[in-house]
């Protein structure tokens, strides 16, 4: 952990990280432990420092076996360090899993929103058949069966990496106002909206964007359709 200079050092010589890190030290050496318990231990260290504690403490990890518990409100340092996440809301667990399966198939909606950034794009919709809902004056195919669902209180949710720019009009196409394109320079975020409805879309960098109208391509294998704002 890189501590070799800081040995003969007294505590009130020591800066907020270096503490840290000592305190995490002395976790990591015990022998008669069977698991670890962080409670946002690197909030105090600056954000390089904290990238390379973090790939620290996966080595060790991956070295030792060592069952490391690991609580953090960041949902990224959660994403990229964890080989498996428990999101909590109010004391209750409502979703555990790996990154993958927490971003792709959020279980409620407050991990959809949570997780990700941006989050995960939430609309009011209703059911028109087994397998469509209606959002605003927009028809949708989705791939959950709505057949029996007998609830007005549901939501369909879609992450802006899987909205797709469009040439025309098409299945699952909502026809939109850009209001604002960002470029972060390995992508573009694009911010449309129709009517109520605002749409984030994650795009390529290269990706030629329209001024003003954009055609946006909502995937039916990617959208998840949530009732009483828990999946279905």
């Amino acid at each position: 952990m890189n501590l070799q200079d800081f040995l003969n050092n007294r505590a009130k010589g020591l800066t907020a990280d270096q503490k840290q890190l000592i305190s995490l030290g002395r976790g990591l050496v015990r022998e008669d432990v069977a698991a670890i318990l962080m409670d946002e231990p690197l909030t105090v260290i600056d954000p390089d420092l904290k990238f390379r504690l973090r790939r620290k403490l996966k080595e060790i990890n991956a070295k030792y076996k060592t069952t490391l518990i690991y609580v953090t409100h960041d949902q990224n340092e959660a994403m990229t360090f964890a080989d498996n996440i428990i999101v909590m809301d109010e004391g209750e667990v409502v979703q555990a899993g790996s990154p993958k399966d927490l971003f792709e198939k959020p279980q409620t909606t407050f991990v959809g929103y949570f997780i990700g950034s941006p989050a995960m794009n939430l609309y009011e919709c209703k059911a028109d058949n087994s397998n469509q809902v209606s959002v605003g004056s927009n028809n949708i195919a989705v791939q959950t069966n709505l057949g029996s669902t007998n609830t007005s209180n549901l939501k369909l949710g879609i992450r802006s990496e899987y909205i797709t720019v469009e040439q025309s009009s098409g299945p699952n196409t909502i026809h939109a106002d850009i209001i604002e394109v960002e470029d972060f320079g390995n992508y573009k975020l694009i911010t449309a909206q129709q009517d109520l409805i605002r749409i984030k879309a994650k795009v390529k960098r290269e990706q030629e964007v329209p001024s003003e109208k954009v055609f946006l391509k909502f995937p039916a294998e990617h959208c998840c359709v949530y009732a009483d704002n828990k999946l279905i």
